[in-house]
């Protein structure tokens, strides 16, 4: 039997990142990425306190919630392309965003997860859930969005 060697090509090393849309801080980790974050999933969460801008978008637009979040996250989604990210997004439904972020973690090669400084006021041991699964967490700091 004749075996050709094959060559896999390993999927690509992913960057998790949840933004907190309610926050004047939500979106700083967008200003933590590099150009080493090829391959980036942004998630927004559509339930607890992170999904209030959206809940009041979508009622001022007699939207539903989902829509909402797709219309923020196509936003976001074509900033990141801009700057030659290869982006998915992703909406959540779970009212814990560790829990969403592991099984999103479970799917995917991660090279790190990138977290809204908000999340040290919703959950403050929500960085150390993360860093059971994760490689790499990152708080952006909101510091980075000022001087951006």
């Amino acid at each position: 039997m004749n075996i050709e060697p094959t060559t896999h090509i390993a999927s690509p090393m992913t960057t998790l990142v949840l933004l907190d849309p309610t926050s004047d801080d939500g979106e700083a980790p967008l200003h933590a990425l590099t150009d080493d974050d090829h391959h980036v999933q942004v998630v927004v969460l559509l339930s607890g306190r992170t999904s209030a801008a959206l809940r009041d978008y979508a009622a001022s637009e007699n939207l539903a919630l989902a829509d909402a979040g797709w219309i923020y996250l196509d936003q976001v989604a074509d900033r990141l392309a801009r700057t030659g990210h290869l982006v998915e997004t992703v909406l959540a439904t779970g009212p814990d965003p560790v829990t969403e972020l592991a099984l999103l973690a479970s799917e995917h090669r991660i090279a790190r997860i990138v977290l809204p400084p908000s999340i040290n006021r919703l959950d403050p041991a929500a960085v150390t859930r993360v860093a059971d699964f994760a490689p790499r967490v990152i708080v952006a700091d909101h510091a980075v969005v000022a001087a951006a």
